[in-house]
């Protein structure tokens, strides 16, 4: 019979996750051996090699998504806890993938196919049936090819705004007002023109 395991694969690639995050893939197995509580033996019993431990261990975290969607509910509202969760989503994955991008061997489909947590499309997704919802009942246009350059708008932003934080731009960090701001201007852009159907 097997020896139980002392320590699970989570908290291996928890603590590998975080070494990686603050060192980059020059980091040492020693040090995530370390850290994880276990040998570098036991390591690489796991997982057979370095860069195979680097990619199983840099999986952006899970995007926790509002519900939204009452028919009674403001677009700045809707739009703006949406604009909240991914604002939180990014922050807390900018830091792995700036780091997964930057490894010679990345590739975005590979990721996509192999863990299946890329949630890129997701986000357009809830984006999108959000605008074309509030586009039906005519608070805002219901032109596709403006609710498509909107939803695209406020991702990239979004994404952005992590990125520059990460980089430290305005003290690394944006207050809520800027993304705040930022949804209330898409919304702008997207109101019916006057006189016409939205």
């Amino acid at each position: 019979m097997g020896r139980t395991k002392q320590v699970s694969d989570e908290a291996v690639l928890e603590a590998a996750r975080a070494v990686f995050v603050e060192q980059g893939f020059g980091a040492s197995t020693r040090e995530v051996a370390r850290r994880a509580g276990i040998s570098e033996a036991v390591l690489y019993q796991r997982y057979k090699s370095k860069v195979g431990l680097f990619f199983a261990a840099m999986i952006p975290p899970p995007i926790e998504l509002p519900s939204i969607g009452g028919d009674t509910s403001n677009i700045e509202d809707e739009l703006g806890a949406l604009a909240s969760s991914m604002m939180r989503y990014f922050r807390d994955a900018m830091p792995v993938f700036l780091q997964v991008m930057t490894h010679p061997s990345f590739s975005l489909t590979d990721l996509a196919h192999r863990e299946g947590h890329l949630q890129l499309h997701g986000l357009i997704d809830a984006i999108a049936a959000c605008l074309e919802r509030h586009g039906r009942r005519g608070s805002i246009t219901s032109d596709r090819a403006r609710l498509q350059a909107a939803t695209l708008t406020l991702l990239s932003t979004l994404h952005s705004l992590a990125l520059f934080e990460r980089m430290g731009v305005h003290g690394g960090s944006f207050p809520d007002e800027a993304v705040r701001n930022i949804v209330g201007l898409i919304v702008a852009g997207l109101a019916p023109k006057q006189g016409m159907r939205p």
